[in-house]
């Protein structure tokens, strides 16, 4: 299955851009954040908070966040369940704040061009 069919490029482009600054912001690599393999604990976190955000700062439903990261909708869930409880955690909680104001900011950003 290829992670962007049937997506329009506006979506793809969202999901791209949360990827690559979700890497920047954890330090991981985006070959290692897009891998179908789980990778090393780091990562796998990387990862789950880029899908947390696809469907929270995006809309996305948990069956297309699921396809944009070549995972299923079970593992997308799985994703979000993990972030949101590790939410209580204040420092954690701000960084998520952070992220996603940036990754919205961003995508707004590159809307206008």
């Amino acid at each position: 299955m290829r992670p962007y069919a049937g997506c329009d490029l506006e979506r793809a482009a969202q999901v791209a851009l949360t990827q690559e600054t979700i890497a920047r912001a954890l330090d991981v690599s985006v070959v290692e954040l897009r891998s179908p393999t789980r990778q090393r604990a780091a990562v796998a976190l990387a990862r789950q908070v880029a899908m947390y955000l696809t469907h929270v700062a995006f809309g996305f439903s948990l069956s297309a966040v699921g396809r944009h990261f070549g995972r299923d909708r079970t593992t997308a869930a799985h994703a979000c369940r993990q972030i949101e409880d590790r939410r209580d955690d204040k420092d954690f909680d701000m960084l998520l704040d952070r992220l996603e104001r940036a990754v919205r900011r961003m995508s707004r950003a590159d809307t206008l061009q």
